[in-house]
């Protein structure tokens, strides 16, 4: 970590530094007592503003504790642990600035012992998806008087994933916007489980419940056989992000609400029990296959935080398998009648946007 300190001259100060020097020139050519007595007091406050913060700030030290993950429209806290290492005097009015998109974010301490480490914290909301990098943060302080400031820069580069905004999806969203698609119930699996489809018999075990035992079949064996039925699986979404070069080209607010829609859609069905995967076609993306959990919800959230839309598309077309499962196409404005499957549903991110209450201009 670089550290690097310096004095700064702020509009207060550089007032009563001017007001001082007129004084000194006034008590310069009359001499009066009173004249003397104030410029050497003013004198004296700069003097002493410029020791104390001075000396103070040369034994800060700050460490900043960033996440990596953050999410569009929600706070975002960044931790920084202040320590005094003065054998002097403690730590007074520190001002931790940080230039985060754009604006300066600041996190006040009022005071911090010797040898000792407090903790601030820093919060904004992220405007724009994607990497937010932060650099340099700086220490401020203008104690006792605030004319001179003293800054301590710390050189640290971090770097925050910006998921894209999540929106909440109305409860019967996926059933409508699937709704033209005939199939979706679940689907009997060949392995055993707690399902209703008959799978076979097998013989009783210790712990099976009395009401799987199959009482005619067991009266004409030596033991008991209870009936094994098949598991169920969950129900598939596969969605496709379509990115590609459009006969009618999109603006970048559409592609952007076209990301969060799909956040917010692919989400909303893991957390209705569905496996999900993701395909972004025309970007440089990740294909996540079919899974469920919150690492392969996080995985999908970065696969579309990291989407770089000011690179050039491709025209490339779908080259996973997609088979068992329902396909989403979800497109930037209009929908596209460009089909990458024959059963697949082609949606707007619009469409999607009026099951939350947003709304988007096509």
């Amino acid at each position: 970590m670089h550290i690097r300190r310096r004095y700064h001259l702020h509009w207060p100060g550089l007032i009563f530094v001017v007001l001082t020097v007129l004084i000194g020139i006034a008590a310069s050519q009359r001499q009066a007592n009173l004249l003397v007595w104030v410029f050497s007091s003013m004198l004296a406050w700069i003097i002493v503003s410029g020791i104390i913060s001075g000396g103070m700030m040369m034994a800060v030290r700050a460490v900043r504790i960033a996440p990596r993950h953050g999410r569009v429209g929600e706070q975002l806290s960044i931790r920084y642990e202040v320590s005094c290492h003065s054998i002097f005097w403690p730590l007074f009015d520190i001002q931790i600035k940080e230039m985060i998109d754009g604006k300066w974010r600041p996190a006040h301490l009022t005071y911090c012992p010797r040898g000792e480490m407090i903790s601030v914290e820093a919060e904004f909301l992220p405007e724009n998806r994607g990497l937010l990098i932060l650099k340099n943060y700086r220490c401020y302080s203008g104690f006792p008087f605030g004319l001179i400031l003293k800054s301590v820069q710390f050189s640290d580069d971090v770097e925050i994933l910006i998921h894209p905004k999540i929106s909440q999806l109305h409860s019967s969203a996926l059933s409508r916007l699937l709704s033209i698609r005939s199939g979706e119930g679940r689907r009997a699996h060949s392995a055993r489980g707690a399902g209703e489809e008959f799978h076979g018999l097998r013989e009783y075990r210790v712990g099976d419940s009395l009401r799987s035992v199959a009482w005619r079949r067991s009266a004409s064996l030596p033991d008991l056989v209870v009936v094994d039925r098949s598991a169920l699986l969950p129900l598939r979404l596969a969605v496709a992000l379509d990115l590609r070069v459009a006969e009618m080209p999109h603006t970048i607010e559409q592609e952007e609400e076209a990301i969060a829609m799909t956040a917010s859609l692919l989400l909303h069905a893991e957390q209705a029990g569905w496996e999900i995967s993701l395909e972004v076609v025309g970007c440089a993306a990740p294909h996540l296959p079919m899974r469920r959990g919150g690492r392969h919800q996080l995985q999908i959230l970065d696969a579309l935080a990291a989407i770089d839309l000011s690179i050039p598309r491709s025209c490339e077309s779908v080259q996973h398998d997609l088979r068992q499962s329902v396909v989403l196409i979800i497109h930037p404005g209009i929908a596209s009648n460009r089909s990458m499957r024959g059963d697949s549903i082609s949606i707007s991110a619009s469409k999607i946007a009026s099951f939350c209450g947003v709304t988007t201009n096509d």
